[in-house]
């Protein structure tokens, strides 16, 4: 009997420090440094990920459309002197309204260009302008819908406008010559070989920095495939989560919205459990951190304080601030992972191997 119960209470001393071992604290451990990433996370083959996807190009097709939009978004005005206002026409007017015969405030403009057809002003203005010659005045019998939030006060009244047109133009797409070129002054191109080949040119940049970007996210997704998670420091979780919900905070105000509500909207579940939400958000996030985090100990990745103070410092100064004035209540520690993170992307982009073919 003895003996059992001996057998017994060293099974359940075991047993208790086998859980206490499993569900070890650590609530303390709030950022990287503050443990070995390679004890919560293992990244697997990081130096022979492969990814599929399509190498930046520009074609002739996207290359001509492109050219097309920038033109019909940059109209040349062209006077109209040979006929009276028509939809579409931009007419310079005068205009005076009266209620009950006297002006009344907002109601009066001189040489104000008005497209016609744009529904800028109330219905039957723009109507009553059409068919106008230049230079003729006439008076316009309107009445302002209800409600009209612009101006209460003149909600369902009947209203006259005098409107006198003083010249009309039309916006037009410019048709793409090497004259149309040179009076953009740009000094890298004069003619239209010279401007396809700047807009060519501007448009790789573009797409390569999108490859690169998806490069690196690709790279990340796939290690994220294979990566065994031992465990998550419920310290960084926590920061991280409440990090979330402070700008996400903020983020909703500027919305007009409740948190909940707003991370139910963006994240998905309920707008009452928006803090477990976010907290799982912070714990894929946080996954993530220490798994590149285990890349930057085994390549020897690190940021200083030297590399951090100089980016913060470039940072205050892009933004009109001394450092100090920056710097004032920010998590330097949570910037410096942030920098560090950087860089392990960068390494991934640098050393991922693409495979194009297997998306063509």
């Amino acid at each position: 009997m003895k003996k059992k119960i001996l057998t017994a209470a060293i099974a359940v001393m075991l047993t208790t420090a086998l859980v206490a071992c499993g569900n070890k604290d650590t609530s303390e451990l709030k950022y990287l440094k503050d443990f070995k990433a390679e004890k919560y996370v293992d990244p697997g083959d990081y130096k022979n990920v492969e990814v599929e996807l399509a190498l930046p190009e520009v074609t002739d097709e996207y290359l001509d459309q492109y050219i097309e939009y920038i033109l019909m978004n940059s109209p040349v005005s062209t006077p109209v002197t040979d006929r009276p206002a028509q939809l579409g026409d931009v007419a310079n007017i005068d205009y005076e309204g009266k209620l009950n015969g006297v002006a009344f405030e907002g109601g009066t403009a001189q040489g104000s260009n008005l497209s016609l057809g744009s529904g800028q002003f109330i219905e039957g203005f723009e109507d009553g302008v059409v068919g106008m010659e230049i230079g003729e005045t006439k008076d316009l019998e309107l009445t302002f819908p209800d409600p009209y939030d612009n101006n209460p006060d003149l909600a369902g009244k009947a209203v006259i406008f005098t409107v006198t047109l003083n010249s009309l133009s039309k916006q037009e797409t410019p048709e793409l010559t090497d004259e149309y070129v040179a009076s953009l002054g740009l000094e890298e191109c004069k003619t239209v070989e010279e401007f396809r080949n700047y807009m060519y040119e501007g448009l790789l940049e573009q797409e390569t920095a999108q490859f690169e970007q998806e490069k690196v996210n690709a790279a990340i997704s796939k290690l994220e495939e294979g990566v065994k998670i031992k465990a998550v420091p419920e310290g960084m979780v926590t920061r991280m989560s409440d990090t979330l919900i402070a700008n996400i905070s903020s983020y909703a105000q500027v919305y007009g919205m409740e948190i909940g509500d707003y991370v139910a909207t963006v994240y998905g579940g309920t707008a009452e459990e928006y803090e477990a939400t976010l907290r799982e958000q912070a714990r894929l996030m946080a996954q993530r951190y220490i798994m590149l985090a285990v890349i930057a100990e085994k390549e020897g990745l690190a940021v200083t304080d030297e590399e951090l103070n100089e980016q913060l410092a470039l940072e205050a100064e892009s933004y009109g601030y001394s450092t100090e004035e920056y710097t004032e209540g920010m998590d330097k520690e949570a910037y410096r992972e942030y920098l560090l993170v950087e860089k392990v992307m960068e390494y991934l982009g640098e050393n991922v191997t693409v495979n194009s073919e297997a998306v063509q």
